[in-house]
């Protein structure tokens, strides 16, 4: 297969592995201490240390990202500060897999809604009910359980529905406004960098003081480097070489990847209802694709029955 059509499914799996590790993070965060305002400024401030002074040495030498501000500013609205503190603070009020079910479904929703309106992506029943599939085996994979869950669960899954739509929005913008994969990580993370320092900054150094040194630098990794940098080149790759529609079913995939990465470093084996989720999932994304067994092998199976 040319190296072309590898990059697309490539940047796919990056971005999965990318969003699994720094939520698994963020979590982690929260139940440790950290305050929401840490772990956004710290997701930020650490690309705006590249980022901010790489855009000043193009504005001092005339050069610009390519990318209108008014474009940047709305990137940064739907992708900076304000969606990580949705994003963070929905874990203070509920459990991780709150997080990894209500946000999937608000990604999904926006993206498909805004895709029909300025991508003109058809929305078919097929794609539908395959992502109304998906979802359920979401909820399976999970183990939602209201009973075990405090009162206040849904604030937490107001916070990660806003989240996942402010994410679904911005997927799409990326893709209609063809923002280019350099210019635009660059110009998104100097832009939420700016305003992560002023209006977090305060709030962020009062828990940062007292955190443990290596929380600090386990946070400064997974929010700051992987989900700062690796994740937004990422996902800009994901939607300049897929469908928008398939950018919007990966954030599905977080927990089944989470779900590996406890078994090969932890040793927790899955539990029966986890495996059947994982495996609806996986029909569900297949049909959601409209993919098919080719003709021939179908041909082939049907003879060998003959």
């Amino acid at each position: 297969m040319p190296l072309h059509r590898l990059s697309g499914p490539f940047v796919g799996v990056l971005t999965i592995l990318c969003w699994s590790a720094y939520n698994v993070a963020a979590k982690h965060g929260i139940d440790t201490g950290m305050s929401p305002e840490a772990l956004v400024f710290l997701r930020f401030s650490v690309p705006g240390i590249v980022a901010v002074p790489v855009l000043l040495i193009l504005v001092a030498r005339g050069r610009t990202l390519g990318i209108p501000v008014s474009r940047l500013l709305v990137l940064v609205l739907l992708g900076g500060p304000l969606f990580g503190l949705a994003a963070v603070s929905g874990y203070v009020h509920a459990p991780l897999s709150h997080g990894l079910l209500f946000a999937p479904v608000a990604v999904f929703l926006m993206s498909s809604l805004l895709g029909r309106l300025l991508l003109r992506e058809p929305v078919t029943g097929r794609r539908m009910g395959a992502a109304a599939l998906m979802f359920a085996a979401l909820a399976i994979l999970v183990g939602l359980d209201m009973r075990a869950v405090g009162t206040a669960w849904s604030q937490g899954a107001a916070f990660f529905v806003l989240a996942g739509a402010m994410w679904g929005a911005y997927i799409v913008l990326l893709r209609h406004w063809c923002i280019p994969m350099p210019e635009g990580a660059v110009g998104v993370a100097a832009g939420a960098a700016l305003v992560a320092l002023p209006v977090l900054g305060a709030a962020a150094v009062e828990t940062l003081r007292t955190a443990p040194a290596a929380e600090i630098a386990l946070q400064a990794l997974m929010q700051g480097v992987v989900g700062g940098v690796i994740s937004v080149v990422a996902l800009i790759g994901v939607v300049r070489t897929l469908s928008v529609h398939t950018a919007s079913l990966l954030p599905v995939f977080t927990p089944v990847v989470a779900l590996g990465i406890a078994y090969v470093l932890f040793g927790a084996v899955p539990s029966g209802a986890e495996v059947a989720g994982v495996a609806i999932i996986a029909i569900g994304f297949v049909v959601s694709l409209g993919l098919r067994v080719p003709e021939g092998w179908s041909n082939r199976v049907s003879h060998a029955h003959r």
